[in-house]
């Protein structure tokens, strides 16, 4: 469920920004997100915007590493202050089935990070997913290098 509220976040942000024709300037801007110090592979950053720009988001590679989008693959982000959200979701643990079930008769198998049961656990604590509770901002800056480090605890 957390995904998916997620999902409707970004879609309504990103259609904040209009198109790279006649849209806000964007600038190169990077960063690394671990968790408990470690990297954090696979997650989701989304630069929500504080001043009007349009929404910027990226996802972490094997080193947490991301660079952000807003118009074009990795063009960047608009200048101005963001809250920072981040989001990685995993399949719920569910009950060994018993021996010889048949995995797929329900239809169910797991897909798209889902359970059988449709429910995911979120491997990032809830309040980083969230952009109304999220402590993570950032600003991004027409000059200079805009790179941030996010460690998540």
């Amino acid at each position: 469920m957390r995904q998916f509220l997620f999902g409707i976040l970004l879609t309504s942000l990103i259609g904040c920004g209009g198109g790279a024709d006649g849209g806000k300037p964007v600038y190169s801007a990077s960063g690394t997100v671990t968790l408990f110090g470690n990297p954090l592979p696979t997650a989701t950053v989304a630069f929500a915007p504080q001043d009007g720009q349009p929404t910027a988001f990226g996802t972490t590679d094997a080193e947490g590493k991301f660079t952000l989008t807003t118009y074009d693959f990795e063009d960047g982000a608009a200048a101005g202050k963001f809250k920072v959200v981040i989001a990685k979701s995993a399949p719920a643990a569910t009950e060994a089935a018993p021996e010889g079930a048949d995995h797929d008769a329900d239809g169910g198998g797991g897909h798209d990070g889902e359970s059988a049961t449709g429910v995911t656990a979120s491997l990032v604590p809830p309040k980083y997913s969230a952009v109304d509770q999220t402590p993570l901002q950032a600003e991004v800056k027409a000059s200079g290098e805009n790179v941030f480090s996010f460690d998540i605890k």
